[in-house]
């Protein structure tokens, strides 16, 4: 019998954000099929809440230590590299799966010094405000395999990197449906909304990436014309200046609490998605967002800018797609949204956009994606 490969499953940190969700799911679907043996390391501590999920799936984890603020300094960041370098070979790795930009860079500049046979480039996002460093320029010499979540962040890398968009392979984002902590009634009585009222959800950590700004100002101009919609914002909050930003504008506007609920991080999105009548992404710039799978999955009718990655995920003639950044747009979407709420037309839309993920958007379609790549 054949000795099983040792995978690395590369994260940023220890939360429960998209990237982070994704890596368990494949760290956890490779491990159960036997074929792999796998551990999972994140550059830094992050919240830690993902360790949890690990224990649970007897996943090994390790802390690599590393902040964020080593990649900005070229001294620091070759002895980081040094260190991973020697780090990788102790660990004996067969082949290395990163998330996110850091670690894709890392990862794929350094694993052929470690004797790490096999580096994935998983393009998730669009990095288009970080310039191209001499460490990413090293990491296109040694031939990583792309890979991308949606055909927007593959054309993305494969343009920044000079390669044939159709050479980056495509993995699924994996979506799971999972039981609710909390009912509907439950999550709305909680946030003070009444069942005649409209409550409007979005899953958003606060990066600019996620265009706040223009939610709050769509959503100011909506309930101007529905004295009953409620916005609702669950994510991190963990950047300071950019959630007091929002919460400022919100008091300019002259929207009250009561109208508008900053309730941080939730370990209950899939009760929250289920309490609300209308989800919404308001991005500007997207990999294949995990927040827009779970709206379509848990079957709720969702109002979402036009951009490629959205567009892909729920085709060009969804009724409900903004243009981005235009808030007059989003609001008049919002609006029509809510007139077709428990109509057969809004169901027929619901239950498409449900059957997309549950067809596509599967653990097992994520894994085989992964296991054909791995078995090259």
């Amino acid at each position: 019998m054949s000795r099983k490969q040792k995978i690395l499953i590369l994260l940023p940190v220890f939360d429960i954000g998209g990237a982070e969700k994704q890596g368990y799911y494949i760290a956890k679907s490779l491990q159960e099929s036997g074929w792999y043996d796998v551990e999972v390391w994140a550059l830094d501590y992050g919240s830690g809440n993902l360790c949890a999920l690990l224990e649970h799936s007897n996943l090994r984890f390790s802390n690599l230590k590393i902040p964020f603020g080593c990649f900005y300094s070229r001294k620091k960041r070759l002895h980081v590299y040094l260190q991973f370098i020697k780090r990788l070979r102790k660990a004996k790795i067969n082949a290395v799966i990163p998330f996110t930009y850091h670690c894709n860079v890392l990862a794929s500049s350094t694993y052929k010094f470690a004797g790490v046979k096999k580096c994935l480039w998983f393009q998730i996002a669009m990095e288009f405000h970080i310039p191209m460093s001499t460490f990413e320029k090293l990491a296109l010499k040694f031939n990583p395999i792309y890979a991308s979540n949606s055909k927007a962040a593959g054309k993305f890398i494969a343009e920044r990197h000079g390669h044939d968009a159709n050479d980056v392979s495509f993995i699924p984002n994996p979506f799971e449906k999972i039981a609710l902590k909390f009912d509907r009634v439950t999550w709305r009585s909680r946030l003070g909304i009444e069942e005649d009222e409209i409550m409007l959800f979005i899953a958003a950590n606060f990066f600019p990436e996620k265009d706040h700004e223009t939610l709050i100002h769509g959503f100011h101009l909506a309930v101007q014309q529905n004295a009953k919609i409620k916005l609702v914002l669950a994510g991190s909050q963990s950047n300071k200046d950019r959630v007091n930003l929002i919460k400022a504008m919100c008091h300019d506007l002259g929207l009250m609490k009561s109208q508008v609920n900053f309730i941080g991080s939730s370990d209950d999105v899939p009760g929250l998605i289920n309490a609300s009548d209308v989800c919404l992404l308001t991005s500007v710039s997207e990999g294949s967002p995990n927040a827009l799978i779970e709206y379509m999955g848990y079957g709720k009718l969702i109002v979402a800018s036009a951009i490629p990655s959205i567009v892909e995920l729920l085709n060009s003639e969804y009724p409900y797609l903004f243009e981005a950044q235009n808030s007059k747009d989003l609001s008049a979407k919002i609006i029509d949204a809510i007139s077709i709420l428990g109509t057969e037309y809004g169901q027929n839309l619901v239950k498409a956009n449900q059957n997309t993920v549950l067809t596509k958007y599967t653990i097992h379609a994520n894994f085989n994606a992964f296991h054909t790549l791995l078995s090259i």
